[in-house]
């Protein structure tokens, strides 16, 4: 029952309907009898009929209080909308009679006939007004900032934390100004102009104010005569130098760049004297070639020398004032000896800023400084820590900001220098003479002219190993470095193609080589021109495989990955270089995840060079064995018939004559290339050469001549004299050695075969019966007299040349 009077409580019905009027009977008959039959359902429940009316009684009350409430309610919201019409009505009126006073006044004074006659003459005066009261505000304004500036004055200098309020909020007055004034299309320029420099020049009149206190106090105490300093001046000065921080205070958390400390800027000024008294007056240390030598050690010397008393007793200081600040882990405030070090570098830069515009024309001089400059940058940074308040990049020094004016000039002299160097290299008499000295054995010995070369390159790195900015070496690199590599492979490449041009019929018909110029080029001159070509090739792959894993390199290579990765292919890369124009000169690795070096594409065309001039290299000697051996090929005598009893040993028989002088031409070949190049070259090459002079015996003499036993015998013993010198050179007696003629060397043995059976060995009869029969029995034969090489085909070939066999 509590819940369904709660219920009806809240429903709108109870206040909106009235049962008299709006239920009808009907329903309330209905409703009356549902509520009976659920309150009186037996006998008993007649017991409680007593408390069952007073519930309704009392339901039937608060149903009519509530109602009664409502109908209160509603009357008072009617009275109070009534109220409020009425009130708006009457301020309507109000507004209306107001404004028929104000245009009948307004004709009255003016003497017009219309309000809109009356309003435009009143637009005089009332400009007028308005001036007047802007006028007023300009007083009260400059009135405001007058009062702020002495306010600051008055807590000078005993109170520089009091005096920096009322200066703040001119400050903060001048900026507000200067915004508010663009808005208002550059309103009120004179106040505008005066509120700012009021404020600068307090500033300054502020700072002069504690800095004279602070240098007398320093003049008291004889600085810098630091054994002269009492504990009771060291005290003051302290005080002192610790109210000038609290002075500047503003102006230091408001820094974006590297400020000096104002007690640091009283503190150095006596060494500013020093600076300028030794570099910018007559005093012979002031010389302009040789500034670069005195004024960067004077600065470093007397950070040196005062570095102990800095960390002691300003030290302190600082880390007292910034503790639990903002700055406290930035060196320029925290550390003092960073502090001084940028007290003092404004006047080394403006020195060094209009010393380098003098020099730049004087190329060599220029070099000199802006390499001493990089010197000083680099002894400061790691002599004193020194990060300019920049602890992930470090500091930038006063080569950046010179380069940034200067770099084109400074980068110009450069490579004129260095392809100046180049060109006196080329020119030397030694430049294309082979430095035997270069290289151990076994090794490639290179030109003096490479090796200068190399030098020259690794002498430009340390021109510019120092820089900061990436565009400015990835500039050496390319524009200075890679140019001078790619004139020395020109000039290699024009040496093969000179080369080519005298040796070759193609060559000496174009270009009209006379025969003096084609005999410099024939035997073991031919192969020293091309082993200066593939030394000096060598040398420079082998020194820019060294480099690439010099950090510097490394570090530079890493550099353009990062940036590669992230720069689009028409965009500039480096500086004014593109992506493309850097990715051909350095490597085809560039933006993508595969290893690299900057010098890539240099060490493949070099490369390219090397492998050129080894192969031609081959081919001078291949090409020359069928000229060397002309009367060789020629010889009659194989089917000499001897004594049986010489003609079973080679041993007890002499090299064929036509043999001597061609095996004279090899041996000076095979030494000299031996102690010139290292030693897989030289197999590389020997080996291929012995292939072509091994299918020259073996087509012009082995199967191309008839072979009596003494015959045979004198082959072999040829074939053991051309092994002879090959060991003599390599010192290698293994009859397997890749420097060998094995199938030539089967071949001859094959042929060698006795008629008679000698030892339970295989004659000449019985070879030749198993390898004229089947294939698998030749095949059979072969294997059985141990060859390897020799086929089917060549084995008949060779039995057949043999007389005794033919027989």
């Amino acid at each position: 029952m509590a819940t369904s009077l709660k219920t009806r409580e809240k429903s709108p019905i109870a206040v909106l309907l009235d049962p008299k009027q709006d239920i009808p009977k009907g329903e309330l008959e209905i409703r009356l009898e549902d509520y009976l039959n659920d309150k009186i359902q037996t006998a008993a429940d007649f017991g409680s009929l007593a408390t069952l009316i007073a519930n309704v009684d009392k339901q039937k009350k608060q149903l009519e209080d509530q109602l009664q409430d409502a109908r209160n309610k509603l009357n008072e919201a009617k009275k109070a909308s009534d109220n409020h019409v009425s009130l708006m009505l009457e301020q309507t009126q109000e507004f209306e009679r107001q404004q028929d006073s104000v245009q009948k006044r307004l004709m009255i004074v003016t003497h017009s006939d219309t309000p809109e006659e009356a309003t435009r003459r009143l637009k005089g005066p009332m400009e007028k007004l308005r001036r007047v009261e802007l006028a007023c505000s300009y007083v009260e304004l400059l009135k405001d900032v007058d009062g702020l500036t002495k306010e600051a004055r008055i807590h000078l200098p005993e109170y520089p934390k009091q005096a920096l309020k009322p200066y703040i909020q001119l400050k903060e007055l001048a900026i507000s100004l200067a915004q508010l004034q663009e808005p208002a299309e550059g309103a009120a320029v004179h106040l505008v102009n005066y509120v700012q420099s009021t404020s600068d020049n307090l500033w300054v009149e502020m700072k002069k104010i504690m800095t004279d206190e602070f240098e007398s106090i320093l003049k008291k105490s004889k600085w810098p005569d630091v054994a002269s300093i009492t504990d009771e001046a060291s005290r003051e000065w302290s005080e002192c130098f610790e109210r000038l921080l609290d002075l500047q205070a503003p102006e230091i958390m408001a820094a974006r760049e590297p400020l000096v400390l104002l007690p640091m800027t009283v503190l150095s000024k006596t060494f500013v004297l020093q600076f300028k008294y030794h570099f910018s007056s007559g005093k012979l240390t002031n010389q302009n070639h040789r500034l670069g030598d005195f004024m960067f050690e004077w600065f470093l010397g007397t950070v040196a020398k005062w570095e102990e008393f800095l960390r002691e007793n300003i030290g302190p200081i600082l880390a007292a004032h910034f503790r639990n600040s903002a700055l406290a882990g930035n060196t320029l405030y925290v550390d003092p000896v960073a502090a001084f070090i940028t007290s003092l570098l404004p006047v080394l830069k403006e020195k060094v800023d209009a010393l380098v515009s003098e020099l730049s024309k004087e190329p060599q001089h220029l070099s000199r400084f802006v390499n001493q400059l990089m010197v000083f940058d680099e002894s400061v940074r790691t002599s004193f820590n020194y990060d300019g308040g920049n602890p992930v990049y470090g500091w930038k020094g006063l080569t950046w900001d010179v380069l940034d004016v200067w770099f084109e000039r400074w980068s110009q002299v450069e490579k004129d220098f260095a392809l100046e160097r180049y060109r006196e290299i080329i020119r030397s008499s030694d430049a294309g003479q082979i430095d035997y000295d270069s290289n151990g054995p076994g090794k490639t010995k290179t030109t003096y002219g490479a090796a200068k070369v190399t030098d020259l390159i690794q002498t430009v790195t340390g021109q510019y190993n120092k820089l900061r900015r990436f565009s400015h070496k990835v500039r050496f690199l390319i524009g200075i470095q890679a140019e001078i590599l790619d004139q020395y492979i020109g000039r290699l490449n024009d040496s093969l193609e000179a080369y080519m041009a005298t040796t070759t019929t193609v060559g000496r018909t174009l270009h009209g080589v006379t025969k003096q110029e084609q005999a410099k080029l024939e035997g073991i001159g031919g192969l020293e021109s091309l082993c200066r070509v593939f030394g000096s090739a060598d040398h420079v792959i082998s020194m820019l495989k060294e480099w690439t894993n010099d950090e510097f390199f490394v570090d530079l290579w890493d550099q353009l990955q990062d940036r590669a990765k992230v720069t689009d292919v028409e965009d500039n890369l480096a500086g004014t270089m593109t992506y493309n124009e850097v990715k051909d000169c350095t490597s085809g690795a560039v933006g993508s995840e595969n290893e690299g070096s900057v010098f890539d594409v240099t060490i493949e065309s070099y490369e390219r060079v090397k492998k050129r001039a080894e192969s031609l290299i081959t081919q001078a000697i291949s090409h020359a064995f069928p000229t060397q051996f002309r009367e060789y090929l020629r010889k009659p005598q194989w089917t000499t018939v001897g004594d049986e009893s010489t003609s079973g040993s080679a041993a007890y028989l002499v090299v064929t004559a036509e043999l001597d002088q061609p095996l004279q031409t090899m041996k000076q070949n095979m030494t000299f290339l031996y102690k010139t190049l290292a030693y897989p070259p030289f197999r590389r090459i020997w080996r291929a050469a012995f292939d072509s002079l091994q299918d020259l015996l073996f087509q012009e003499v082995l199967t191309g001549q008839d072979f009596t036993t003494l015959g045979a015998a004198r082959l072999m013993q040829d074939v053991l004299a051309v092994q002879s010198v090959v060991e003599s050179i390599v010192n290698s007696t293994t009859s397997g050695s890749s420097l060998s003629m094995p199938r030539l060397r089967e071949g001859v043995a094959l042929l060698n075969l006795p008629i008679e059976n000698e030892e339970g060995g295989m004659t000449l009869k019985e070879a030749s019966e198993e390898i004229f029969a089947t294939n698998p029995q030749a095949e059979a034969a072969i294997r059985k007299l141990g060859f390897t090489r020799l086929t089917n085909y060549d084995a008949r070939r060779i039995l057949q040349r043999r007389m005794e066999g033919q027989s």
